[in-house]
């Protein structure tokens, strides 16, 4: 059980030796090769294919994740970036006026060192792995810190990674808090964390004294809102999936449900037999996953007995099992317990709404600056409308955590959710600095061109002429 066995920390005397050694293999010039960097996410790709019953029994031990829930969430990466790679490092060539035209200036993506990841418990494959396919494809070295919550995943990559991965380049870092507050006491070309905001503001104070730029991937209270327009039955199937994977241990799973009056009765009914077909009435941690520890246990069923609503399904849990059965509630206010933070566990609220101000209000109130959005309704214009009544960091119409399917598309935050994004070309961007070049032609009748900006040349004529050609007029 994760509440018992513990990763082997690394020594904090060490942490600066492996720094330093990362820093001089990207100086020496080791990670510019592109086919260097295809090689090394080859072998990312080698060590999860060739080890993929070894990380379902880690993950199975860390968090009772079920197989296809693995299978789907964690194994499948990195095809889509070796696919594209050369086309996403390309210089990219910029429009300019007239001026400037001859002057060749191009957009360059170097680098920017080594870096650091900090994962995830709940996804401890996927939310490691991911952003570290964008370090390598970048050209950086780096340092993956696995969550110390999910310990068997984190204890396996330390073991498989200098076995297909340059060891020069990447190393894998375990232990707790104190190893992170270790690791940012270094300078690092970019952070990227995966964690709670509480731990992202650290994060940030920490890479502030290096100026390290970061990328933070947070939490939020996203909501579903389903409008009278909605087909019933496949929004109950397809929210109950999307709410219940992994004992609702998602990031940009949905916290709560503002369903329309008209149809909040027949959703309920419809949310209750999707139960009998997932479940078969006795839903059990195999088909559903275990909470992360006991402490998460406690406070997720803390959050349930204080609601003041009505408990239809589930509502038991099993604390030496960590398990806590797929919940939902219903007739629950604004200001019931299970709406006013982020669960983080299988209790799925239900809420009624009765006109598009309703919903307004109590997305700003109940998800600020969520990391999701999801929208249930056959009238795509209204789903647009309210898509647009609040900040999230992605969105969805029809289906929930569907927009991390696409790997072209960028995940991430905002506001409160965090900032930055990775995944497919992103991931790129993130990890790469943008580094702007011209190249002036030396040639005689260009340098005629350029004697205004010369001294000899200081007068109100000269300035004259320069606002002439230079001031484009709107």
């Amino acid at each position: 059980m994760s509440d018992t066995f513990q990763v082997t920390p690394w020594p904090l005397e060490a942490i600066p030796d492996v720094i330093q050694q990362l820093n001089a293999t990207f100086k020496s010039g080791k990670t510019l090769s592109t086919e260097w960097r295809k090689q090394q996410l080859r072998n990312v790709w080698k060590m999860v294919n060739e080890n993929e019953d070894a990380f379902r029994e880690a993950l199975t031990k860390d968090i009772g994740k079920p197989l296809v829930q693995t299978q789907v969430l964690e194994l499948t990466l990195i095809k889509d970036c070796l696919d594209n790679l050369d086309k996403w490092l390309e210089k990219e060539s910029v429009a300019v006026p007239s001026p400037f035209e001859n002057w060749s200036p191009t957009i360059h993506r170097r680098p920017k060192g080594a870096c650091l990841i900090i994962g995830a418990w709940n996804y401890p494959i996927t939310l490691t792995l991911l952003p570290f396919i964008g370090l390598v494809a970048s050209g950086n070295t780096g340092i993956i810190k696995p969550s110390e919550l999910a310990p068997h995943t984190a204890t396996l990559l330390a073991t498989l990674f200098p076995k297909y991965l340059d060891t020069t380049c990447f190393a894998i870092v375990n232990g707790d808090k104190t190893v992170v507050q270790a690791l940012l006491e270094q300078p690092f070309g970019h952070v990227v964390y995966t964690g709670s905001a509480g731990v992202g503001r650290e994060i940030m104070r920490a890479a502030a004294q290096h100026l390290t730029p970061v990328t933070l991937e947070l939490g939020g209270q996203n909501a579903v809102v389903v409008t009278a327009d909605a087909k019933i039955e496949l929004t109950a199937t397809r929210i109950a999936w999307s709410k219940f994977a992994i004992a609702g241990q998602t990031c940009f799973a949905p916290n709560h449900v503002i369903v329309h009056e008209k149809v909040y009765d027949a959703f309920v009914d419809e949310l209750k037999k999707t139960y009998q077909s997932y479940y078969q009435g006795k839903p059990e941690w195999k088909s559903v996953g275990k909470i992360v520890n006991n402490a998460h246990w406690e406070r997720i069923m803390s959050l349930l007995s204080s609601s003041k609503g009505q408990i239809i399904l589930g509502g038991k849990g099993n604390k030496d099992e960590r398990f806590i059965e797929p919940t939902v509630v219903i007739d629950i206010d604004e200001n019931d317990s299970t709406v006013e933070t982020e669960i983080f566990g299988p209790i799925l609220p239900v809420i009624k709404y009765s006109t598009i101000g309703d919903v307004e209000r109590l997305l700003q109130k109940l998800s600020p600056d969520a990391l999701a959005l999801y929208v249930f309704t056959e009238n795509l214009e209204e789903a647009n409308k309210i898509i647009s009544l609040s900040s999230t960091g992605t969105a969805s119409i029809n289906d929930c955590m569907a927009q991390i399917a696409p790997t072209s598309l960028p995940f991430g935050g905002v506001g409160k959710s965090g900032f930055g994004s990775y995944r497919g070309r992103a991931s790129i961007e993130t990890f790469s600095h943008k580094q702007s070049i011209t190249t002036v032609p030396t040639v005689p009748e260009f340098e005629a061109l350029m004697g205004w900006r010369y001294p000899y040349a200081e007068s109100m004529e000269t300035v004259k002429i320069v606002k002439a050609n230079l001031e484009v007029p709107l």
